[in-house]
């Protein structure tokens, strides 16, 4: 590959080929040039022998599929992206089966055009370094759940307590939980566990562990989750940096189908490197004024880090539901972000905590368990309609949970 990608444009559309070639050029790619669909795109492609291809898809799909088709049996290790006005599952399935690397919707903007290519091209690279046998063997890589929130006392150790143990017992996982409160570390009492070794035991002898020793780190819970506790003593963490941290999730990744990480209500070295290696974060926020306040910087923050990636952050309401005078559409408009899942107030949390039982098990049937074992389930990929739940009426939770993707899409 060159070192500035150079890309054709297939597109019979002649003044759309032309927008896009300048949008590609104001980027800084290379554009060689354009065409049509059939003969003159497989002859240029084999001819300028292009870093990349950018094509056109739509009704009919006979001519735009017989040239993706031709072009990835032709030249199997050149990435096409192909892209379309219409958000048509049988036309973005057709594409991938005839070979295309990724698929956008139009409008495109120039950030999308970028990260597509930028991504795509990365993707092709490895692919090329892994037959040369230039990179390491790939390992097991779990996914990795940070529940974070800007303000202590909003819940985050109940929900990934609860959380943890659903996706043990619902979806079938393999779960750590992984206590990364510095400050108060209570995942041991809401699960009601001893502490004999903590996550700064582990990080201290790293060097030493393997997946055979790792389970001597950790506390088994009756549920089937495996807790790696918060140090006894606070100090415990001085000795604790990031890269502590970033290599002890990695190997709790590389043996459990979910890694979840219970972070405090502030924000530090530990909590940084948490946010930064987790696949998923859950910024937690309630209905009260000041939660709001602090999340709304939380969002930004993240967004300026992640890029305003609404697959890797999402919102979850707790203690949906209280009087406090602030509805659910005043958060979603300050926040100017959706409620991905919103769990309902429930004084049997409390309770549930006090006993050192979490309340997905003391009280299965409550509605924040309900709630919870939904969301686990969504997470695992699994459709709770598949395992018998109801929904409930009105506009259900997959409702909720998807109707910010179909808005985009419509």
């Amino acid at each position: 590959m060159s070192s500035v990608p150079q890309v054709l444009v297939v597109d019979p559309d002649r003044e759309s080929a032309a927008e896009l070639q300048k949008m590609l050029s104001v980027i800084g790619f290379d554009v060689l040039g354009s065409a049509g669909y059939g003969v003159e795109a497989f002859t240029l492609a084999v001819h300028m022998q292009p870093d990349i291809v950018l094509m056109r898809v739509q009704e009919p799909l006979v001519r735009p599929i017989q040239t993706l088709s031709k072009l990835n049996d032709s030249m199997p290790d050149l990435p096409i992206i192909v892209f379309s006005n219409e958000a048509n599952i049988k036309l973005m399935r057709q594409s991938m089966v005839g070979g295309a690397s990724d698929y956008m919707m139009e409008p495109l903007t120039e950030s999308d055009i970028e990260h597509s290519i930028v991504r795509v091209l990365e993707r092709k690279e490895r692919e090329g370094a892994r037959r040369r046998g230039e990179l390491d063997a790939p390992i097991p890589q779990g996914t990795i759940i940070t529940v974070f929130g800007a303000k202590g006392g909003i819940g985050k150790t109940t929900i990934s307590s609860n959380l943890a143990v659903a996706l043990a017992t619902e979806a079938h996982q393999s779960v750590a939980l992984v206590d990364m409160d510095t400050r108060f570390g209570d995942v041991a009492i809401t699960m009601d566990i001893p502490v004999e070794r903590s996550i700064a035991d582990l990080a201290r002898n790293l060097d030493t562990v393997d997946r055979d020793t790792l389970n001597d780190y950790l506390v088994e819970h009756e549920s089937g989750v495996h807790i790696l506790p918060a140090p006894t003593r606070p100090s415990d963490w001085r000795n604790m940096t990031a890269a502590h941290v970033r290599d002890v999730i990695d190997i709790l990744a590389q043996t459990h189908d979910f890694v979840i990480l219970d972070t405090p209500g502030t924000f530090n070295e530990i909590v940084a490197a948490a946010i930064e290696i987790g696949t998923m974060i859950l910024l937690v926020t309630t209905l009260d004024l000041a939660s709001i306040k602090d999340t709304v910087l939380a969002l930004e923050m993240l967004n300026e880090r992640f890029g305003d990636d609404e697959q890797r952050i999402k919102v979850v309401l707790n203690r949906a539901g209280m009087d406090t005078g602030v509805n659910e559409k005043d958060v979603e408009m300050t926040l100017d972000s959706p409620l991905w899942w919103r769990l309902p107030q429930d004084n049997e949390v409390v309770r549930a905590a006090q006993l050192g039982k979490p309340i997905v098990m003391s009280k299965p049937n409550s509605k924040v368990s309900t709630q919870i074992r939904r969301m686990a389930l969504s997470l695992a990929g699994v459709s709770p309609q598949a395992r018998g739940q109801k929904s409930g009426g009105g506009d259900g939770i997959i409702v909720r949970l998807f109707r910010p993707f179909f808005k985009k899409s419509a």
